[in-house]
């Protein structure tokens, strides 16, 4: 009856290391005539979704020091993609973000990306892309929802406070 759970689980391990594959990102890229390594593709992605970041914020979603972010910014400033420049925040810290020809690159994968999926879905129906997006969109939500509580509670357990409880549980 629960065996969906570990099918899930294995399909979602299985998609998740294809797509994060560093040939896969680059081959996929690559369809659109850019030739980048791979978390330059990733430092893209993220300037152009969330906007200019300092270098450590890279370095921690990248999971990486700042020796290789610098590595990697220096990368894309000699090609023409991103510069640094001051935080008006704080003028103590740099900001990276992407020119305008980065923007472009960006706006290109977003062109490889939806023709992967055309790719990856052809052959499916309206109903079945639209069906597959709904449930998938929800499945995102949740894990949100579960990964902000799961960071609540190793807070409150650091500084000794009881965790949540969700809903209609009691301890």
């Amino acid at each position: 009856m629960g065996e969906y759970r570990s099918l899930l689980i294995s399909s979602l391990t299985r998609v998740l290391g294809e797509w994060t594959a560093p040939e896969f990102l680059s081959s996929v890229v690559a369809r659109e005539g850019i030739h980048l390594d791979p978390p330059a593709i990733v430092v893209v992605t993220i300037l152009a979704q969330d906007g200019p970041q300092r270098p450590s914020s890279l370095a921690a979603r990248l999971v990486t020091g700042a020796s290789n972010i610098s590595k990697i910014i220096k990368r894309l400033g000699e090609t023409g993609l991103a510069v640094r420049g001051a935080d008006p925040q704080d003028a103590r810290a740099h900001l990276v973000r992407l020119t305008p020809a980065g923007h472009q690159i960006a706006s290109a994968f977003v062109r490889a990306g939806d023709g992967l999926v055309d790719e990856l879905l052809a052959g499916w129906n309206e109903a079945d892309r639209l069906a597959f997006v709904s449930l998938l969109q929800r499945f995102e939500a949740a894990t949100v929802r579960l990964s902000a509580q799961l960071s609540a509670d190793a807070a409150s357990a650091s500084t000794g406070e009881e965790p949540h409880q969700p809903q209609g549980e009691q301890p």
